[in-house]
Parts: structure tokens; C-alpha cells; sequence
């Protein structure tokens, strides 16, 4: 199912780059989301985590896209050719291969991730971090085990976890048919070998061990670098230990000087002076050693032991030389078993027969109840030497019921090393025992003669000998169970460490550990679980790659439903939904949240994401989250995605609006939830083929706006245009439509989005211009009346009063007065009709609006690409919007034209005042200035009344002819008049006309 939900992810970048470019260039971190974050979480990146399931789907994609092109391959071969058949199961065999690495690539480098964050973190902090130290180290110890599990394929990562038994563990060889072998070829042969022909068990112990260790060289590694830090507990014996006890000695030399003390020294005689004769026992060292010495042979056999539980065995053997106690080296390497070549122990079984009863009497001299002893720095931090050479001596004999009653076995890591130990060393003795009990009979078959060296007993079992478990993890581990530590047991309950117990038992412990920490995560209701979330999140994700049967079958918590609301759950998909409802919550994790949205169902996916963007308000971040979108889910359905989102933010109660992080400013004069609302509508302008979306969403927004205007109070109707106005001049990109219209007239068969075909688009197209040349037509209505209210028709003239010049002069001043007045009255009439008729040229094109205006032509046609309820919905916005507006454009207009007749009037009533009889030739002059149609002085006739503009006749009958524009049936203008705005417009219609006689009658008064 990968490749059906995702799309190209090798072209897609990394989300943690993106995120990086994006914050660093466009997002001020100082608007991040301040939530109180806790310890491990404040100093831990997501990043890396997420780019590694990130890679991983890259490389599934890329191995889904090869094995599809493969089969399409197949099938056109031709039937009956054999020969192809080799080369298909070759390439299958490749294909498998490379599905294993990509599957070890990624558990390793979530290992390395979650290893490399514990190491971080303990760098960081001192105190309050110390459980989250421990968290990141256990979870990485729990993908290091399942990395090691998978070498030996899923059967062996997900042992029996189908309800098969469980297999018996067999031997590659019989070793009873080996006896002229030496017994480390015969244990190579029998045990698997660099072949891996081994049985799965083995395979599995072999593979647990050699994780168990890793985690000890680790642990080995971090306090070696601690030492050379200069810590106060150093691992390694000082510089002065290059030979043995040498405290001790020096005392016994001295002592030796006295003469009251005479005998030769020699090694024993350090017990001959503390016991007073040679003793068969163990030897109680701390009895008789110096405080520095004894410190210093703890802190030696304890890094040993630390070296033993890492696999490093040759290493503690040359740190123990290079301490001046070559022996120890040799009495460890008597578990050897004989070579080919001569080395090893020949008598190996007698060695470790000893050494299990040694280690016994060792760890019963040592006081497991007394607390560790203080060094010489004061430190708390060692145990005696003989409890760290007890404990060495129960690993090299396999007795781990001994060495989990030391307490130097003091953490659960120490305890499973020594059973899984424990378990391998007794599958050992039972290969070499087989073979000795081979070599018995085959020698007294010969006569008595014993021709193989270490073949001198015929049974080496004394009832002593430790019993396996045959392979069988789930039993050997309950020892731990049953540990006399509290600490062992306690961090046996730990969550990772149990996971690692489960994935070790295998069967349906794996089921029930997946599903327990499922619930423990879904339940939890604080961020405080977060780490342990993504961790089980992440395991989920990877089981569902490898094994989607097996994810399937894992059971939802009791109270939750597998089916809600008609949409089937899972446990992976609810997971993934309660990790990405984490990371959204977080602004800084913003950048993860489309790669794990992928990996949900389609529907969820929309309804996750959508929910996810409409609180991304940041330009730079939604073309990130975009991006991703497009890259990451499938094919169109970011449009609908789109589609959710927009329509929800417009949608949305104003009410309810709270400034988010990355939330710019609002505009002037525009509402924080009206500007938020204008905004939403840029994520469907990203990309062309979202553009017949976004004029969608645009229109949606402006009849909300048109339509809250339209019921609210006329006093502030000029006020509640201005988000509209705002939105179209200063939002929406200026080709808007143009591209709109021409996406609509391609189509793409295989988006899953809906097209917007062109008869559709071109309905939206005429429904945002209707809006959009009302909304330009009220602005210079506004405009009108602002000139209007600031422009007198009125002035007083400079005209001579009681002049006592030259009758000839006086008249020549009139004339000139008169010709200044004319061009003055002719200047503020300039303005005024400038003003009215663009004014009333706007008004006019809203009323004659071809096809008219906000007329839904797609209402009897199927709306496609639309949702029928929401095209319904749109249908009756647009018919409540012209009942609101088309009246209301009637009334803007008659106003514009009764109140520009009024003011010219205003201009003749004053001209005639102040110049009486000779006012009506100045006025028809000025009438012809302002005449349309051009005609000769001599022809200044009173038709001038009405067709000048600047006669107030001319408005006056424009104002009349308003009767028959809305009468026309081609507007359907007067079916949205009801009964009271037809009875006022009709009156209006009627005084217009009474006004019209009314001019033409004073001017034909003037001068009679």
C-alpha cells in the first residue's frame, strides 16, 4: 500500500531541511508557540527520527517501484520461456536482499539516533535529566536488539509470533560422529559457524548475546571516556598498580627484616602469614591485603568483569597482565576449548567443574548485604575484589543461578548477559559432551586406549552441571523474574526493557507488549509521554511495513471502537493520529507533520491535515507544508485538503478569533477574523491548478461579507464594504480569474480532485465581476458624495455696485465679470459631473450587468466539481444578495442623479441672484459647454435643458429613465423590489419627474 500513498519521495525534501531553510529565512522563532516543555523533550531534536522513517520510505518506495516494474516485465515475456525463469528468481533474490539492508539501515540508525540523544542529553544536564538519559539509552538498546534479531531475517525478529511452537534447537553436525575432530572444530561445526547454518533458537541466542554485549562495551566505553574527563571514580587502577599488591608486599618485606619472623618468602606466603597454614578455600584477600592494594584489585577485577560482560575477554586478559597478574589471564583461559593446533584446555570440563564450585565459595565469602566499599577518593563505588572475581568466575562456568546472588550483577543488563551467557556455555558442554561420551566408546571399543587427550573420565557430570533451557529465551529469562535484587526485578518493568524481553520471548508476549504500551500512550493525557509515544509510534509503523497481517490483528483498547462514524480503525492509524495531534502542537515539530499524515487513510489524512493547516498562518510555512503535501499524499488530495481548509477559516465564528503563533498583523481597518478569513484564501494560490478553487473560496468570502453588510445598519454600510474592497485591491493576485478560467479547461483524469469545468468557471467568473463593479461602483458613490459635501455651488461675484465710471466701461466690467463668474461656476460643475458620472456609469453597469447581476446561470445545470448542497447554498446567497443589493444600487444611483440635479440647480438659483436677467444667457452658455453632442454658438436652444450635463434637466431625466431600466424583464430588476422599496422608488421615479418640469419651467421664468 506504500506506493499508493506516496508519490516520487525520492524528489521530495527532507522535511528537517526544509523546516531549517524556513525558519532560518522567514519564521521569527520568537513567535514560537511558548509552551513549558519538560527536560528530556526541551533538549531533544525530533528531527532525526523523523528523517530516518523519512529515508526508510524512500527506499521502500524505491524497492515497491522495482519489484512493480519487474512483474510488468514478466508478464511481457514470452510464454514458454524458460530460460527467464532463473532470472526472475535471481532478481527476486537481489530485491529480497536489498529489502533486508534498508530494514537493518533503519533500525540501526534509530538505535544510533536514540543512543546518540541519551549521550547528548547526559552532556546537557546533570540532575533533573538523568531518567531521560536512561529512557533514550534503553530505547536504543531496544532497536540495537531488533537489529540484531533481523540478521537472522523476521522469523527470527518476530519469533512465533503467528502462534507457531516453538522450534527445537538442532546442531549443524552430530557431534558423536566427530570424535577424530578437535572440539573447537567440532563446536564450530555443530554450532553453525560463519555458514549460519545453525537453528533459529541459536541463531537467536548467538544474536541476543552478541547484542547484550554491545551494550556493555558501550557502557565500558562511556566510563572509559569518563576516566580520561577526570573523574572522580576512575575505572582504571592507578599508574603505581605494574605489579601485584605491592602495598602488601612492601609490608611483608619489612616484616620479613624482623628477626623473630624467619622463613623464605614466597607466594603463598601471604596466606601462610594470614591463615596460618595453606588453605584448599578461596582466598579472602581483603583479610590480609592493604586498603590500597584491595582498592586497587576492585577497581581492576571490576573493569575486567566489565570487559567480560562486553565480549572482550582477550582485553581483560592483557589489562590484568599489564597489572602484574599474568596468572589470572592463564586461569581464565581454561575454558578453551582444544585446537587443532594444540591450544586450549584439554581437561576444560574438569577446569569448569572447578571453577563453578570456586565461584560458589567465592560469592559465599563475600557479604552480599554490605553496601559498596569507599576508595580512596571517598567515593561509594566498589564492591570487594573477591565479589568481582565471583562474578567472573560464575560467567566463565556458566553458573548464573550463582552470579544473580552477586550483588555486583546489580542492573538488569548485568542479568540477562548472564543468562544469555549461561545458556550458550551449557549448549557448549552438551556439543563436548557428546563428543567425550562418543570417544568413550570409541576408545573402549579400542581396547582401553584413550588416544584423544581430555578423554579420561567416562562422565564428567557430577550433578552440579547447570541446565539450559534448549534455546528457549522466554524460560531462561523468568530467572530475573525471581531475583533476590530488587533493582534487576524493577527494571525489568521498565517499558523498553520489557520490550526487549518481549522480542526476545517472541510468541504473543511481542502481541501483548505492543498492544499494553499502545494503550498506555492513547490514554495518556499529558506531553510528558511524548518520547514514548513517538517510540511506540515508530515501532508500529515498522511492524505494519514488515508485517501488515500481523499489525492488523492487534486489538484496540477495549473502549474504543474499531468503527466510529462509519470510519474503520486501527491501532497503527490511531497511534499515528495521536503522534501527529503531538507534533502539531508544536510549532517547532511543524515541519514532521505531513510525512507521518502520509501514512493514515485518505479520509483521515484529510481530515487531519486540514484540521493541522488552518492554524498555519506563516507565508514560508504553508508552501513547506504544502510542498509536502504534494510530494508526500496522494495525487489531488492536497486540493481537497485546500478545499477544507479555506472553507473552514471562512466559515469560522469571528467570536471565537485568538491571534496565533505566526499570525501577521491585520490591515488597516480590516477585523484580525476578516483578515485571518482573506489570508486562508492565498493557500489555493500557490499553484495554478488551485486557482478555480480559490476563485470558489473567493466568492464564498465575499458574499459572507456582502451579506453580513447587507444586514447590518445603514449608518455603517460604508465601514462594512471595506474588507471586500480590501480583499479584492489588496489580497487576491490580479489574475485570479484569467487563470482560473484557463485551469478549468484542462483536465487531469488521473487527479482524484474534481475539475471545475469552463461553464462553471465561467459563472464564478461573472458572479466575483458582478461583485466587483458593485463594489467599484460604491466606492465612487462615496466618493460623490465626499466631492459633493466639500464642493459649493455657490460663490459670491465681484461685480461693480453703485460705480460712478463711464456707462461703456461699466459694461465692459460686467462682461468680464460675468465671463469670470461663468468659468468659475464652470469649474466647480466640471468637478461635480466628473464626480456623478462616474458615479452613475458604475451604478448603471451594476444594473445592466449582462445576464444580470449575481443571476446564477449554472442553477438549473449540474454543478460540477461541487458539492450539491454547497452549490444550493451558493444559489440562495446569490438570491439573497441581489434582493439586498440590487434595490439598494437602484436607490445609490437616483441619488447620485437627483442630488446632482439639485446642486446644479443650486448653480442657475445662484447665478440668476446675483446676475438677474442676464443669468439665463450665462447659463445656456455654460449649459453648451458641457454639451455631448457638438453644435454652434448660434444654436444655444432651450433643449440644452436636458442634454447638457451641466443642466439639471439632463440628471433629472436620467433619473426618470431609472423607471424603464428596472422594468426591463432582461435585468429582473424589479422581482427583487418588494411591495415598500417599489412604492419608494416609484415615488422617487415621480418626483424626478415633477423636478424635470419643475427646471425646465424656471428657466423658461427667467427674464419674463
Amino acid at each position: 500500500n506504500l506506493g499508493a500513498t506516496t508519490r516520487d519521495l525520492e524528489c521530495v525534501q527532507t522535511p528537517a531541511t526544509m523546516a531549517n531553510e524556513l525558519i532560518d529565512e522567514t519564521v521569527d522563532e520568537d513567535d514560537f508557540a511558548k509552551t513549558e516543555q519538560f527536560v528530556g523533550d526541551r533538549l531533544d531534536s525530533y528531527r532525526p527520527y523523523h528523517d530516518v522513517l523519512f529515508a526508510y520510505l524512500q527506499s521502500r518506495d524505491r524497492f515497491s517501484k522495482a519489484v512493480q516494474q519487474d512483474n510488468e516485465n514478466s508478464m511481457m515475456q514470452i510464454d514458454g520461456d524458460d530460460s527467464m525463469v532463473g532470472d526472475r528468481d535471481g532478481g527476486s533474490a537481489q530485491a529480497q536482499a536489498a529489502v533486508d539492508e534498508e530494514e537493518m539501515e533503519f533500525l540501526e540508525s534509530l538505535a544510533s539516533v536514540c543512543l546518540s540523544r541519551g549521550q547528548n542529553i547526559s552532556e546537557d544536564i546533570s540532575e533533573d535529566g538523568n531518567n531521560w538519559i536512561d529512557a533514550s539509552k534503553n530505547e536504543g538498546n531496544f532497536w540495537d536488539l531488533m537489529s540484531a534479531l533481523r540478521v537472522g531475517g523476521l522469523s527470527s525478529l518476530f519469533y512465533c509470533v503467528d502462534g507457531q511452537n516453538i522450534p527445537d534447537l538442532t546442531l549443524s553436525n552430530d557431534p558423536s560422529a566427530m570424535v577424530d575432530s578437535a572440539p573447537a572444530d567440532v563446536l564450530h561445526a555443530c554450532l553453525g559457524g560463519e555458514e549460519r547454518k545453525a537453528s533459529l533458537p541459536l541463531q537467536r541466542l548467538n544474536a541476543a548475546l552478541g547484542w547484550i554485549e554491545a551494550c556493555h562495551g558501550r557502557k565500558f566505553e562511556e566510563a572509559l571516556n569518563q576516566e580520561y574527563e577526570g573523574n572522580a571514580n576512575p575505572l582504571l587502577p592507578p599508574l603505581r598498580r605494574r605489579t601485584m599488591w605491592p602495598g602488601t608486599v612492601a609490608a611483608l618485606q619489612q616484616q620479613r627484616r624482623n628477626p623473630s619472623i624467619s622463613g623464605a618468602f614466597h607466594p603463598d606466603a601471604p596466606i601462610q602469614f594470614a591463615l596460618g597454614s595453606r588453605s584448599s578455600s578461596p582466598v579472602d584477600v581483603a583479610s590480609f591485603l592493604k586498603s590500597e592494594d584491595e582498592i586497587d584489585d576492585a577497581r581492576l577485577l571490576r573493569a575486567c568483569f566489565m570487559l567480560f560482560k562486553a565480549g572482550r575477554v582477550e582485553e581483560a586478559m592483557k589489562l590484568v597482565s599489564d597489572c602484574g597478574q599474568p596468572w589470572r589471564a592463564a586461569l581464565w583461559t581454561g575454558g578453551e576449548p582444544l585446537a587443532t593446533d594444540g591450544t586450549g584446555n584439554p581437561t576444560r570440563a574438569l577446569w569448569k567443574n572447578q571453577a563453578r564450585k570456586i565461584s560458589k565459595q567465592m560469592s559465599q565469602m563475600v557479604n552480599i548485604n554490605a553496601s559498596s566499599m569507599v576508595d580512596s577518593t571517598g567515593t561509594r563505588c566498589l564492591y570487594p575484589s573477591l565479589a568481582y572475581e565471583a562474578a567472573i568466575m560464575s560467567l566463565l562456568s556458566d553458573d548464573v543461578d550463582t552470579a544473580l546472588r552477586n550483588r555486583v550483577f546489580e542492573t538488569w543488563e548485568d542479568g540477562v548477559h548472564a543468562v544469555l551467557c549461561s545458556e550458550l556455555g551449557i549448549i557448549v558442554d552438551d556439543v563436548l559432551r557428546s563428543l567425550n561420551s562418543a570417544r568413550v566408546e570409541a576408545s573402549q571399543e579400542s581396547g582401553g586406549h584413550f588416544p584423544y587427550p581430555g578423554t579420561e573420565f567416562d562422565t564428567l557430570d557430577d550433578g552440579s552441571t547447570p541446565q539450559g533451557n534448549d534455546g528457549d529465551l522466554g524460560a531462561a529469562l523468568e530467572k530475573l523474574e525471581a531475583s533476590p535484587f530488587e533493582r534487576i526485578r524493577e527494571e525489568g518493568g521498565d517499558p523498553f526493557r520489557n520490550g526487549m524481553t518481549s522480542f526476545l520471548v517472541g510468541q504473543n508476549a511481542l502481541k501483548e507488549y505492543i498492544e499494553e504500551c499502545a494503550v498506555l500512550s492513547l490514554e495518556a493525557e499529558n506531553n510528558d509521554e511524548a518520547c514514548f509515544l513517538r517510540f511506540i509510534t515508530h515501532l508500529v509503523i515498522y511492524v505494519d511495513t514488515v508485517l501488515p497481517d500481523f499489525c492488523s490483528q492487534l486489538a484496540l483498547p477495549s473502549e474504543i471502537d474499531a468503527t466510529t462514524d462509519g470510519s474503520i480503525f486501527s491501532l497503527r492509524e490511531l497511534l499515528i493520529l495521536k503522534y501527529v495531534a503531538y507534533l502539531s502542537s508544536r510549532r517547532d515539530l511543524w515541519s514532521h507533520v505531513a510525512l507521518y499524515t502520509s501514512l493514515l487513510s485518505d479520509g483521515n489524512i484529510l481530515d487531519t491535515f486540514s484540521s493541522f493547516l488552518t492554524h498555519v498562518h506563516n507565508e514560508g510555512e504553508r508552501q513547506m507544508m504544502l510542498k509536502q503535501a504534494r510530494d508526500l499524499f496522494p495525487e489531488g488530495l492536497d486540493c481537497y485538503i485546500l478545499r477544507n481548509v479555506v472553507r473552514g477559516m471562512i466559515m469560522s465564528d469571528k467570536d471565537d478569533w485568538a491571534r496565533e503563533s505566526g499570525e501577521e498583523a491585520s490591515l488597516p481597518g480590516v477585523s484580525p477574523a476578516d483578515a485571518r478569513m482573506m489570508r486562508a484564501v492565498y493557500w489555493l494560490c500557490y499553484y495554478p491548478e488551485h486557482r478555480p478553487d480559490a476563485l470558489v473560496c473567493a466568492n464564498m468570502l465575499l458574499r459572507k461579507f456582502l451579506l453580513s453588510t447587507a444586514s447590518g445598519k445603514s449608518d455603517t454600510f460604508e465601514q462594512d464594504l471595506y474588507a471586500p474592497k480590501v480583499f479584492i485591491d489588496k489580497v487576491l493576485p490580479e489574475d485570479l480569474i484569467n487563470m482560473a478560467v484557463d485551469q478549468s479547461q484542462k483536465k487531469d483524469e488521473e487527479a482524484i480532485s474534481e475539475n471545475i469545468d469552463l461553464p462553471l468557471a465561467q459563472n464564478l467568473e461573472a458572479e466575483y465581476l458582478s461583485i466587483e463593479i458593485y463594489l467599484k461602483a460604491h466606492t465612487k458613490y462615496v466618493q460623490f458624495l465626499d466631492a459633493l459635501a466639500k464642493t459649493s455651488p455657490c460663490h459670491k461675484s465681484n461685480q461693480l455696485v453703485n460705480c460712478t465710471q463711464y456707462k461703456h466701461d461699466i459694461e465692459i466690467a460686467d462682461k468680464m465679470e460675468r465671463n469670470a463668474f461663468r468659468q468659475k461656476k464652470m469649474g466647480f460643475c466640471k468637478i461635480m459631473i466628473d464626480y456623478a458620472s462616474r458615479a452613475s456609469d458604475a451604478l448603471m453597469e451594476v444594473l445592466t450587468f449582462a445576464g444580470g447581476w449575481l443571476v446564477d446561470a449554472n442553477s438549473n445545470l449540474d454543478n460540477q466539481g461541487s458539492d450539491l448542497e454547497e452549490a444550493e447554498a451558493r444559489s440562495e446567497e446569490m438570491k439573497a444578495m441581489r434582493l439586498a443589493y440590487v434595490p439598494r444600487a437602484v436607490f445609490m444611483l437616483h441619488e447620485v442623479l437627483d442630488k446632482t440635479a439639485m446642486w446644479l440647480e443650486q448653480i442657475a438659483f445662484d447665478t440668476l441672484i446675483q446676475f438677474g436677467i442676464a443669468s439665463k444667457d450665462m447659463l445656456l452658455t455654460l449649459f453648451f459647454s458641457f454639451e455631448e453632442i457638438p453644435r454652434s454658438n448660434d444654436d444655444l436652444s432651450m433643449d440644452l435643458l436636458i442634454t447638457s450635463q451641466a443642466a439639471p434637466g439632463f440628471w433629472h431625466k436620467k433619473a426618470l429613465s431609472l423607471a424603464s431600466i428596472v422594468a426591463n424583464d432582461g435585468n429582473s430588476l424589479h422581482e427583487t423590489f418588494d411591495n415598500a422599496e417599489m412604492e419608494k422608488f416609484l415615488k422617487s421615479v415621480a418626483d424626478s419627474y415633477i423636478k424635470l418640469q419643475q427646471s425646465i419651467s424656471f428657466f423658461d421664468s427667467i427674464g419674463s
